[in-house]
C-alpha cells in the first residue's frame, strides 16, 4: 500500500493555510503523495488546481486504511468528530498528528473517541502562521526557520515519534519536544494572551467615541499590535475555549501587572515604570537574538585593519572613558545597594555591556544619560529578580567572576552560559573559591561553562585564596563576602589595588588590611563619584606621546592612587616625561597628566613586577622596543597562559616588522632599535590590537594592525581620540 515516496501517502485533513502549507512543502520536494480532505469541496479543487495536492479524498475506509500519515489541520473543537469519523479504519502503524494550537483539548478529544490515547497518535504544534486563511494561502516555506513542538505522550511509539521528528525537519522546522500540559501554559502566555489582547483592543477602540479619529491617526506601533487582530475569529474562539484554564491563569498575571502600571501612572512613580519598560525591553531584546540565530545563524563580524602613517606626532587634550574594571565593579556594587547611585565616566561599550544586561536581565533599573553618566537604582543585596534565560557572559570573564558570587546570593537558581574561548576555559579558581564559602555552583567537565547556581548559605570566605592572585578573583571573594553570615577574612599575596578599595568603600564595603584582607559591611548605601580613565588607555595615550618626536598632550581624570602609581614610577624609570598639572581629587584621586616625547631607556623587570604589570604588558614590551639598550622581562612564562600566550603574540608582531625579540633562559630580552614596519595581525586580540598600534606609530614605515575589531567594540570612540590627537591612521574594512 506504502508509495515510493520517503513518506509515502500523507493525508491532510483541513486545507486550511497550515494544513495547504504542510502538504505543498513536501507536494513540491516529491516527499510524499499528497491527499487532502475538508468539508469545503472548494477547497478541494483549488488544492488541486494550484499544486497543493495531489488529490481530492474523503475519510472513508478506502482512503484511510492506506494512509501512512494523517494530518489533522482543523479547528480544535473539531477534532473530536474528524477522530470519530477515521477510527474504524485506522491502521496501528499509521502515524496521526494534529496542529492544533492547544493540546490538553486535542488529548482529552482521543482518549474520549479511543477510550484512551493510542500509541500511534502523537499531538504536535508548528509555531508559524498567518493572518490569511484558505488554500490560496498556501506558503511551501512557511514552516523553514520556525519551531514545531511535539508532544509526545507516556507511550507513543517510538518508531512513529522518530518518524514525526523527521517529517517536521522535512519541512524546514526546527523540532523540539515538550510535554502537553507545559505546551498549553506556554503558548498561552506567547501566542493565546497577544490575539486577545489585540482582539479587545481593537473592539474597545472601535467603540470609543472618537473611534474614527483613533484609527485615521493610528501610527506604526498600532498597526503592529494590532495585526494580529486579522486573524480567524472561529478559530480563535475555539482557541480560547479550548485552552481555558491556561489562558485564565496567563490573563490573571497580566492584569496584576496592569493593575501595577496603572498605580504607577497615577502616582508618577517614574522609577517603577522604567523598571518594567527596561526589564520588558531585556526581554524582547533576547526573544529578537533567539529569532535572529533561528533565521539568520550568527552574524560574522567585519574584519577591520588600521594602518598608521609613519612620521607622526600627537597633540591636544582628552578625556578618556573611565576604568573598565571599575566600570563592572560600580555597576554591581549599585545594583546591591539600597538606594539611588549617580556614577559619571562610566565605561559603557564591550565587556562592561555585558554586565550592565546581566543586571538589567535581573530588574535593576539602569538608566543611561550620556557621556557614560548613569543612575543606577539599587535592589538591596538579595533583590535581584530571576532573568527569564540564562546569564549569558558571552566571552568576558571579567563579567563572569563578579556575576558568579552575587548570583550565588540570591534565592533563586539560575544557568550561567558563555561563547567563543570562554567555553574551553577551565574556572577551577573561581570555582573553588565559590565552593569552599559553602556557595552551591555545579559545572560542566573540567570545570567549564555553563554553570548551574542555586540558592545556599554562604558561611563566609576565609583562608588562601585558591591559585594565582588577581584582582579579579579578589573582587570575586570581596562579593561573596557581602552574603556571607559571618565576618570574612581571606590572605592573598597580591595587595587589593587601593582604587578597588575606595570603590567598594564608597558603597559602604569596610575593607581592612593589605595582603590578609578583613571585609565587613552593614549597610550597602548609593554612592555618587566619577571614574578616573581607563588603565589600559591611560598607558597607550602616555606611551604614543612618549615615542613620538614633537608629541605633547594632556590627559584628564588620571587616577595616580594604588598600582597605577607603582606603574607611573615605572614608566618614569623608563624615562617618561610625565607633568602632574594638579592636585589629587575625587574618590580616585583624579589629576590631570601631561606627557611629552621622552628619550626611552631600557628597563629589567622582576617577575613579581611582570606580574604586578600583566594587564599593560603588551605595551611596556612596544615601549621597550624603542629604548637605547637591552630591556629584560623576566617570569613572562610563568604568567597564566592566556597571559603568556598575548605576550607571545607581541613577540612573534615585534620580530616580524623588523625589531629584536628573544627568549633567553626563561627571560624575555628586547634589543631596542627602531623596526621598518609592516602588517601586524592581532588574532582579534583587543589588547594585543592596542600594542601594535603603539608600535607601528614609530616604525619607519608605519604599518597596518589586522584583525581590529573587537578592540574597536571595547574602545568605539578610538578613532576618535586618534583623529584629536592627530595621529595618522585610516580604517579599512
Amino acid at each position: 500500500m506504502q508509495d515510493n515516496k520517503e513518506f509515502g501517502n500523507v493525508l491532510i485533513v483541513g486545507l486550511g493555510m497550515i494544513g495547504g502549507s504542510f502538504a505543498k512543502s513536501l507536494k513540491q520536494n516529491g516527499l510524499a503523495t499528497l491527499y487532502g480532505a475538508d468539508r469545503r469541496s472548494g477547497e478541494l479543487t483549488l488544492g488541486v488546481s494550484a499544486g497543493v495536492i495531489d488529490y481530492p479524498a474523503q475519510l472513508d475506509g478506502e482512503t484511510i486504511q492506506k494512509m501512512d500519515i494523517i494530518i489533522l489541520a482543523t479547528p480544535v473543537r473539531a477534532m473530536e468528530s474528524v477522530l470519530s469519523e477515521i477510527k474504524p479504519y485506522l491502521r496501528e502503524d499509521t502515524l496521526l498528528t494534529d496542529v492544533g494550537s492547544t493540546k490538553g483539548s486535542v488529548v482529552a478529544a482521543a482518549a474520549a473517541v479511543f477510550g484512551e490515547v493510542p500509541a500511534n497518535f502523537i499531538p504536535g504544534h508548528p509555531i508559524a502562521g498567518a493572518e490569511k486563511s484558505g488554500v490560496l494561502a498556501a506558503n511551501p516555506r512557511l514552516f523553514e526557520k520556525h519551531m514545531a513542538i511535539v508532544t509526545p505522550l507516556p507511550y507513543s511509539d517510538p518508531d512513529l515519534l522518530d518518524r514525526l521528528h523527521r517529517l517536521w525537519r522535512a519541512v524546514g522546522a526546527d523540532v523540539v519536544s515538550m510535554d502537553v500540559e507545559h505546551h498549553d501554559h506556554v503558548l498561552a502566555a506567547s501566542s493565546h494572551l497577544p490575539h486577545l489582547l489585540a482582539y479587545t483592543l481593537v473592539d474597545a477602540l472601535a467603540n470609543a467615541d472618537r473611534s474614527q479619529d483613533i484609527f485615521r491617526f493610528a501610527a506604526g506601533g498600532f498597526r503592529d499590535f494590532t495585526r494580529i487582530a486579522s486573524s480567524d475569529p472561529t478559530m480563535w474562539r475555539d482557541v480560547f475555549l479550548a485552552n481555558k484554564d491556561a489562558t485564565l491563569a496567563t490573563l490573571d498575571l497580566f492584569t496584576d501587572r496592569l493593575a501595577d502600571m496603572r498605580k504607577a501612572i497615577e502616582e508618577s512613580d517614574g522609577a517603577s515604570m522604567y523598571g518594567v519598560f527596561t526589564r520588558a525591553k531585556s526581554a524582547r531584546d533576547h526573544f529578537l537574538r533567539l529569532l535572529e540565530q533561528r533565521t539568520l545563524g550568527q552574524a560574522q563580524e567585519k574584519q577591520v585593519s588600521i594602518a598608521v602613517a609613519p612620521a607622526s606626532s600627537v597633540q591636544g587634550q582628552i578625556t578618556l572613558i573611565g576604568d573598565k574594571s571599575l566600570s563592572h565593579r560600580a555597576l554591581i556594587m549599585g545594583a546591591l545597594s539600597d538606594g539611588v547611585s549617580e556614577l559619571a565616566n562610566v565605561d559603557l561599550v564591550g565587556d562592561v555591556k555585558v554586565t550592565m544586561q546581566a543586571l538589567r536581565d535581573m530588574g535593576v533599573v539602569i538608566e543611561e544619560f550620556g557621556h557614560g553618566t548613569v543612575r543606577v537604582h539599587g535592589v538591596g543585596r538579595k533583590g535581584l529578580r530571576a532573568p527569564i534565560a540564562p546569564i549569558n557572559v558571552h566571552d568576558s570573564a571579567t563579567s563572569l567572576y563578579l556575576l558568579l558570587p552575587i548570583l550565588a546570593g540570591q534565592d533563586f537558581s539560575v544557568e550561567v552560559i558563555g561563547e567563543g574561548v570562554l567555553l574551553n576555559t577551565p574556572f577551577t579558581h573561581l570555582l573553588s573559591l565559590m565552593n569552599l564559602s559553602g556557595a552551591s555552583v555545579s559545572s560542566a567537565a573540567a570545570g567549564c561553562l555553563p554553570f548551574r547556581v542555586t540558592p545556599a548559605d554562604i558561611k563566609s570566605v576565609g583562608g588562601e585564596l585558591p591559585g594565582e592572585p588577581s584582582s579579579r578573583l579578589i573582587s570575586s571573594a570581596i562579593l561573596l563576602s557581602l552574603f556571607a553570615e559571618e565576618v570574612s577574612e581571606f590572605k592573598t599575596h597580591f595587595p587589593l589595588d587601593a582604587k578597588m578599595r575606595a570603590l567598594f568603600e564608597a558603597f559602604g564595603v569596610s575593607i581592612s588590611g593589605d595582603q590578609l584582607l578583613k571585609v565587613q559591611s552593614n549597610n550597602l548605601c548609593g554612592a555618587q563619584f566619577e571614574l578616573p580613565a581607563d588603565l589600559q588607555q591611560v598607558v597607550w595615550n602616555v606611551l604614543l606621546a612618549a615615542l613620538l618626536p614633537g608629541s605633547s598632550i594632556r590627559l584628564y581624570g588620571v587616577s595616580s592612587i594604588g598600582r597605577m602609581q607603582s606603574l607611573f614610577d615605572l614608566l618614569a624609570k623608563m624615562g617618561v616625561r610625565l607633568h602632574w598639572m594638579d592636585d589629587p581629587s575625587g574618590v580616585f584621586g583624579a589629576r590631570v597628566l601631561g606627557v611629552s616625547f621622552s628619550k626611552l631607556t631600557p628597563v629589567s623587570l622582576s617577575a613579581l613586577q611582570v606580574y604586578e604589570f600583566r594587564e599593560v604588558l603588551p605595551q611596556l614590551a612596544v615601549a621597550a622596543v624603542y629604548a637605547e639598550g637591552v630591556s629584560v622581562f623576566s617570569g613572562v612564562s610563568q604568567l597564566p597562559y592566556f597571559y603568556e600566550d598575548r605576550m607571545s603574540a607581541i613577540v612573534d608582531g615585534i620580530n616580524q616588522v623588523g625589531g629584536d625579540c628573544r627568549w633567553d633562559k626563561g627571560m624575555l630580552q628586547i634589543n631596542g632599535q627602531i623596526p621598518e614596519g609592516g602588517d601586524l595581525d592581532s588574532a582579534g586580540n583587543d589588547l594585543v590590537a592596542l600594542a601594535f598600534l603603539l608600535l607601528s606609530a614609530r616604525c619607519r614605515q608605519g604599518g597596518t594592525v589586522r584583525d581590529c575589531q573587537k578592540l574597536l567594540n571595547q574602545i568605539p570612540n578610538l578613532e576618535e581620540i586618534m583623529v584629536m590627537l592627530g595621529l595618522k591612521s585610516s580604517l579599512h574594512i
